[in-house]
């Protein structure tokens, strides 16, 4: 997993201004956004792999690096990337391909799918996905279009300042979150970050999430 890195704010713009240029495309919806018209518009494939089926990872491409990994040799190299690093979800430029882990929970697909679209919409990600042996992905690199990605992610799935519009028009609560959490129709866990970050930038907030509660806690200073 990625560590979470500061973007440069010509980064930031750069990357908010290309999310916004999707969302117009679409005529700036209502929430919740609907992947499939993002796809249609970018013109974006989206297929499902498991690591019991190798079928359409054979299919996908003959040259892709994954995370500094270069595979080019055969087609099962990437089938053993997936398998050896458990990645979840990938993006493969040449063939403008979506691939997601079919095996997972079917909540989980939505951040995965807008994190390689995401990758999708930074030209710059595209270098990073081909190349040869000399020219491997650092782990520095890897990290930074990694949160290059999510940030587009948050800003794709959250349409925008919209999340954060309605999040500050509500009294912080467990019930707003989860209010936003059926309008915008991502996770719990996702819009509870959201939340936390967004109405806790002008206030104290702490956010807890535990694996052993199934309801989220956040402890506001009255």
């Amino acid at each position: 997993m990625a560590k979470n890195r500061l973007l440069r704010q010509s980064t930031v713009k750069d990357i908010d201004e290309r999310v916004e240029r999707v969302l117009r495309g679409l005529g700036n919806p209502e929430p919740p956004l609907s992947l499939a018209d993002v796809r249609e518009l970018l013109k974006l494939d989206r297929q499902f792999y498991t690591a019991d089926d190798p079928g359409l990872i054979k299919e996908a491409i003959s040259r892709i690096r994954v995370a500094s990994i270069q595979v080019f040799q055969r087609p099962t190299i990437l089938l053993d990337a997936i398998k050896k690093m458990s990645l979840k979800a990938l993006y493969v430029p040449d063939r403008k391909r979506i691939l997601l882990d079919g095996a997972l929970p079917e909540k989980k697909h939505r951040w995965n799918e807008a994190h390689e679209i995401g990758h999708s919409l930074l030209p710059w990600h595209e270098d990073t996905m081909h190349g040869d042996n000399s020219h491997t992905l650092s782990r520095d690199c890897h990290e930074q279009i990694e949160t290059e990605a999510n940030f587009a992610a948050g800003r794709l799935l959250f349409l925008r300042d919209r999340f954060t519009e309605e999040a500050l028009d509500l009294q912080p609560s467990i019930s707003a979150m989860q209010s936003l959490h059926r309008s915008f129709g991502n996770t719990l866990s996702t819009t509870f970050y959201r939340f936390i970050e967004t109405v806790g930038s002008d206030r104290p907030m702490v956010g807890l999430i535990s694996p052993w509660v199934r309801i989220v806690v956040a402890s506001i200073e009255s």
